[in-house]
């Protein structure tokens, strides 16, 4: 296993039985309530990061502009513009925010991993997914090579929580795994 690989396999390891948990316990409280409520728990990746090393912002529609520096604001800018890809309905652009051995998770459909699966994924949903609308709830980095982001979308009647893990792939910030789920 590449060195890369094990650093994400810690990192999921560490950050999505956060996120389910904390999902699942807030039921019906709000997708905000469930999405910050993730990051209270203790977890490994505390080990992994300094105070110096984590970058937040606070929730904002994704047509804002970030004004901060550092790996999360960068991180933040590849989510954005995976969204906008989205929205103008350009299927290679979403597929290029991945990596190539992205893994994505999507409500109701099966697990994509890699790109031809990524992209036939996004090819079948493209135009439902182009008339959602997008909010950033926070981006941290984990280190210098790793962050995450998450935020809610409305997709017709669906509310739904996103999860976003990203590595630094030849010096810009890619998707590596992507997870959704619809809102209590």
């Amino acid at each position: 296993m590449s060195k890369i690989s094990q650093r994400r396999a810690l990192l999921m390891a560490a950050i999505i039985p956060a996120m389910l948990l904390a999902g699942c316990a807030a039921g019906g409280s709000g997708t905000q309530a469930a999405m910050k409520g993730a990051a209270s728990p203790a977890t490994p990746t505390e080990d992994m990061m300094s105070p110096e090393e984590t970058d937040t912002a606070s929730p904002t529609e994704t047509d804002a502009t970030p004004t901060e520096t550092g790996g999360a604001t960068e991180a933040r800018s590849a989510v954005e513009g995976f969204f906008n890809a989205l929205k103008s309905g350009n299927v290679d652009q979403v597929v290029g925010a991945f990596a190539e051995d992205a893994v994505v998770a999507v409500n109701g459909k099966a697990t994509a991993e890699g790109t031809e699966a990524i992209r036939t994924l996004f090819q079948g949903q493209i135009n439902e997914m182009k008339q959602a609308t997008h909010t950033l709830e926070e981006e941290q980095t984990l280190g210098t090579e790793d962050a995450f982001v998450t935020a809610t979308s409305k997709q017709g009647q669906n509310n739904l929580r996103e999860l976003f893990l990203l590595s630094q792939d030849g010096g810009e910030w890619k998707i590596s795994h992507y997870m959704n789920n619809q809102a209590g």
